[in-house]
């Protein structure tokens, strides 16, 4: 297991393949396997990188750095680290904010952006507005899976995550129980003071997407037809480095749902950006 001793925390990362590089940002309480379609596929011609971001999977629970702008250090850091100058990031959803800042911050460093689900870059509190179709808040949701994790364990929170996937986490694919099965595990595998500092960086996002006209390089956004919080390109309209593309029938993880698609539209991305 490799691991970087960055910014204060040890943070979980692996390298594979060799040749242009990309690298793959997870969202909130999901984990790199998130990307296992892409790396397998990509790293054939390509050098991949994935990272479990501070607090998620193995990556270290420390007491403290969960701001948007500390978890933009931890992937410079970790990008200094093995020696990665120039990439093309790819986030998603809760990822995206962190995409953007670091493109924001060092443009020199980003080839291109590929932004999945990114209407999380609104940040707090105008992304619950788009949530109101759910029971709960984002933050209400993760101290709830802390409690229900101390109190019942992890099998206990896997079972909460299922029984209520149509209502709490209407994000997870209804119609794909082996797909569901696997982002059930991830957002039930850490440890339980990670759902407390899920809503403290939840909290610390502004609206990022205000400031997209900045990024000057290519931007692709990623979206599933079937996602409860659809992306809307119109907000970007602006932005004449940005476009739009959609997998049909995706809720909002479409790298797992439709992986061929995906890496697909991945691929023709990557091959037209200068």
């Amino acid at each position: 297991m490799a691991i970087a001793h960055v910014n204060h925390c040890d943070l979980h990362y692996e390298v594979s393949g060799s040749g242009e590089c990309l690298v793959f940002v997870h969202g909130e309480s999901h984990d790199m396997q998130l990307f296992e379609n892409q790396v397998a596929h990509l790293a054939q011609t390509r050098r991949c990188l994935t990272y479990d971001r501070r607090g998620h999977g193995r990556s270290q629970l420390t007491e403290y750095g969960y701001s948007l702008w500390n978890q933009t250090e931890d992937l410079r850091c970790v990008l200094d680290f093995v020696k990665i100058e120039r990439a093309v990031i790819v986030a998603v959803a809760m990822g995206t904010p962190i995409a953007v800042t670091f493109a924001l911050h060092h443009p020199d460093r980003v080839r291109a952006l590929v932004l999945c689900s990114w209407y999380e870059m609104d940040g707090f509190p105008a992304m619950e507005t788009r949530r109101q179709v759910y029971q709960m808040s984002f933050a209400d949701v993760h101290l709830r899976m802390r409690d229900i994790l101390v109190e019942r364990g992890r099998a206990g929170l896997e079972d909460f995550i299922e029984s209520n996937h149509r209502t709490l986490v209407q994000i997870l694919p209804p119609d794909k129980p082996e797909v569901r099965r696997k982002l059930v595990s991830m957002m039930a595998g850490h440890q339980p003071g990670h759902y407390v500092k899920a809503a403290e960086y939840y909290t610390s996002v502004p609206n990022v997407r205000l400031r997209m006209q900045e990024v000057k390089c290519p931007i692709l956004g990623i979206c599933g037809t079937n996602d409860p919080s659809p992306d809307d390109p119109s907000l970007l309209k602006h932005v004449p480095n940005f476009r739009q593309a959609w997998i049909q029938g995706s809720r909002r993880f479409t790298m797992l749902e439709y992986p061929d698609q995906f890496n697909a539209v991945l691929d023709e991305f990557l091959i037209g950006i200068p």
